[in-house]
């Protein structure tokens, strides 16, 4: 035999290494559910009912993300969702990734909130083709 006993395990292990990787349910911070198909997501009840967008993927798929509580704090899809929500003037909207997050004010210097990575209007205005 060619290969040595340890590049087989180093094979396997790679191989595995990619299958998490590819059909990881964690796209970044932002949760949500990774269609296959436009038409999946646009009927699927995040988008159709909760009215979260449905953005093209690099792979071809379709992801539907929501702006779930993190941290025990509350996470808003929009900046005036935010200021809705948060009506404590001790507490204040953040920009939180693709979210926007209610944290206290004398919290935020120790929080480790993500860079801000809205998603486009492009992103946003998804038709199927």
């Amino acid at each position: 035999m060619f290969l040595s006993y340890s590049a087989v395990p180093l094979f396997a292990f790679t191989i595995l290494l990619n299958f998490f990787f590819l059909y990881s349910p964690i796209e970044s911070a932002i949760n949500g559910m990774i269609y296959d198909t436009c038409q999946d997501c646009l009927a699927s009840p995040c988008h159709a009912n909760a009215n979260r967008p449905c953005i093209s993927r690099s792979d071809g798929g379709y992801f539907c993300f929501t702006c779930d509580t993190e941290n025990g704090n509350q996470q808003f899809y929009s900046e005036d969702e935010c200021k809705k929500g948060c009506l404590d003037p001790k507490w204040s909207c953040n920009c939180n990734d693709a979210c926007f997050v209610c944290i206290a004010n004398d919290a935020i210097k120790n929080a480790s909130l993500a860079n801000c990575d809205l998603p486009t209007k492009e992103d946003l205005d998804v038709t199927c083709v």
